[in-house]
């Protein structure tokens, strides 16, 4: 077999390989889209009680969608670590 023959069948494979994986990345970013408006839908749908429940007054606002009482916890979970490893 020459050598120009066994070169087109190497390029011929990658190309339906890549077509292949590129064909599969596209199906699946169609579907991670159609889920994610499923989910808002749904979610729209049913009222969405999980973020209905969650009040502005309990978490401070420090910088623009910062939480004050989750920074309040890391932060002295963080002291704790460095006091009792140190």
């Amino acid at each position: 077999m020459p050598i120009t023959d066994m070169l087109m069948s190497g390029v011929s494979l990658m190309l339906v390989g890549m077509g292949i994986v590129f064909t599969f990345l596209l199906v699946l970013v169609f579907t991670m889209k159609g889920m994610s408006k499923l989910a808002i839908f749904v979610a729209e749908r049913h009222g969405s009680s999980e973020t209905q429940s969650h009040h502005p007054s309990t978490a401070l606002q420090g910088q623009a969608g910062t939480r004050g009482d989750l920074i309040a916890v890391i932060s002295a979970a963080v002291s704790r670590y460095r006091t009792t490893h140190s």
